[in-house]
């Protein structure tokens, strides 16, 4: 007689508004690969939809997408959609060996229907409390992660974050799972560090809000040192309507600035240039645009907050790290990577190996029941 094998195990991921659809593309992915059968609930959505599609063709993964995100659909009309994908969730429930939450979408729906999944509920952390959020803690974040079976935290910097807000009694239930590589499209594998031509421009690429600390670039453009070196100056991504005031400044001070969603040839553009790209966050748990730039071999310096600082110095990184938010501090990075060009180059190369999902899930797995 054949012994069985084990049980395959089901997954429900949700992420009701797909607000970090190209993490979920890879956490699915990865999973799947380990054997796991993945359904995963989320919205479509005007931006990263390319994600979710390439997320239906993966073996053994099933989406169910509804049209909650504000980019495709009012308020009126995202709510009750919302709520038909919650619904589905709870009368399939029994399917699935774990349901895995990835962000909040709308926590008066949501309540009522993970507290009746709590045995099953998995609730990822991304960051302690939403960006912006001036209290201690966040009572809805609370109220999921008391509900929650486990929590999975996507850095050691968020966890020991969300431990300081909200007491010792959650770690008991607290798993980390690495944040991994993001590429920037779903084919896009990881693209190997070699050594580059001499930096021309000093690039930050992201959505532009208050707590990314881009106003560093007006002491930057200012600076007859930066000029001196003939560094180009630029902002790739839309701006917070709060930060308009400093948009003008910063094209005053002949900044380029390119306030748009960047399409796929355009940012695939970007990434190849021979450019250092600046990650001057006054406040973060971690920054999905490092990992995209690890992913595509770019070189960057970063403030130390958050996962950015123990990413860098976890590597050997920590030589472009900033010191201080100055002038000073960005040009002692940039003399640091001239300096030592080919062990910078080398010690990428080692972060983005370690940072593959495979890897990541193979050896943090648990939390899903794959090892």
């Amino acid at each position: 007689m054949i012994a069985a094998g084990p049980a395959q195990r089901s997954i429900a991921v949700v992420d009701g508004g797909s607000f970090v659809l190209p993490y979920d593309f890879q956490l699915v992915k990865a999973l799947s690969e380990r054997g796991a059968r993945v359904v995963f609930h989320g919205s479509r959505t005007r931006y990263n939809g390319e994600f979710l599609e390439a997320m239906s063709a993966l073996a053994g993964v099933t989406v169910v997408s509804a049209g909650v995100s504000g980019t495709v659909s009012p308020r009126w009309r995202g709510v009750p959609a919302y709520a038909w994908l919650l619904l589905r969730l709870l009368r399939h429930r029994a399917a699935f060996d774990a349901v895995n939450v990835q962000f909040s979408a709308f926590w008066p729906l949501e309540l009522p229907v993970l507290c009746l999944l709590r045995h099953k509920l998995l609730f990822t952390v991304h960051n302690a409390v939403p960006h912006g959020f001036a209290g201690q803690q966040h009572r809805p974040t609370r109220w999921i992660a008391s509900m929650a079976q486990s929590l999975v935290f996507v850095s050691e910097a968020t966890r020991d974050d969300f431990m300081q807000r909200y007491g010792e009694s959650f770690r008991a239930k607290a798993s980390v799972v690495p944040h991994g590589l993001l590429p920037t499209a779903p084919e896009l594998g990881p693209l190997a560090y070699a050594l580059r031509e001499p930096p021309q421009s000093l690039v930050f690429w992201s959505r532009v809000k208050p707590y990314k600390g881009v106003e560093l670039l007006v002491p930057l453009a200012r600076s007859p040192r930066v000029r001196a070196r003939s560094l180009s100056l630029a902002v790739y991504g839309a701006w917070d309507p709060q930060l308009h005031a400093l948009r003008r400044e910063l094209r005053d001070l002949d900044v380029h600035i390119h306030d748009t969603y960047l399409d796929r040839d355009a940012l695939q553009a970007l990434l190849a240039k021979e450019a250092v790209f600046l990650l001057p966050y006054r406040d973060a748990s971690q920054s999905g645009a490092l990992y995209s730039l690890l992913n595509h071999g770019c070189r960057f310096i970063c403030a130390d907050v958050g996962d950015m600082g123990a990413f860098m110095r976890r590597f050997g990184l920590d030589g472009l790290l900033l010191k201080d938010r100055s002038v000073d501090a960005v040009l002692a990075c940039l003399d640091h990577l001239q300096a030592h060009e080919e062990d910078v180059t080398q010690a990428f190369q080692k972060a983005q190996d370690a940072c593959r999902w495979d890897r990541l899930i193979e050896q943090h797995g648990q939390p899903y029941g794959i090892s």
